[in-house]
């Protein structure tokens, strides 16, 4: 969000940071002074189905990030994943016996989780493969939870 010069859009990103817990975390971020040696600071969030990391890095006097040639090849080796979650509660139906390396692509039925005579699917939310099984064929589960976790191509 960028702010302008009138007062008014103080007052409305304050009260949008009240309202909002994902713009509160970031303005949050913004305002967190650094201590002196710290090359930078991230905020993770996980809720109802949604995931969100902000990372802020220390300014070098050049103005530009500093970064660690350490940190650079830390940051280099982190596989993107992302977690399949449970959209109801139920018992969740693998709709295969899914294991780690499987390779799914975008829209791929994993599973159905079985509620009050209904089945809601679960698909693979992008192309990738499967890291991690996290829950077995016939365990229940919650919403929200956990399903699988997705290493992205």
């Amino acid at each position: 969000m960028v702010a302008t010069d009138a007062p008014e859009s103080d007052a409305r990103r304050r009260e949008l940071s009240e309202t909002d817990p994902l713009l509160g975390l970031v303005d949050d971020l913004l305002n967190l002074e650094l201590p002196q040696g710290l090359a930078g600071a991230t905020i993770e969030v996980e809720a109802d189905g949604f995931a969100v990391s902000v990372t802020r890095r220390q300014l070098s006097a050049g103005g530009r990030e500093g970064k660690p040639p350490a940190t650079a090849d830390a940051e280099a080796a982190i596989e993107k994943t992302q977690r399949v979650h449970a959209t109801t509660v139920g018992i969740f139906n693998s709709a295969r016996e899914w294991s780690t390396g499987d390779p799914v692509a975008r829209g791929d039925v994993l599973g159905g989780i079985q509620s009050l005579g209904h089945v809601a699917e679960i698909s693979s939310p992008a192309d990738g493969e499967i890291s991690e099984v996290l829950v077995a064929g016939g365990a229940p589960v919650e919403y929200g939870q956990a399903l699988f976790v997705i290493v992205l191509r």
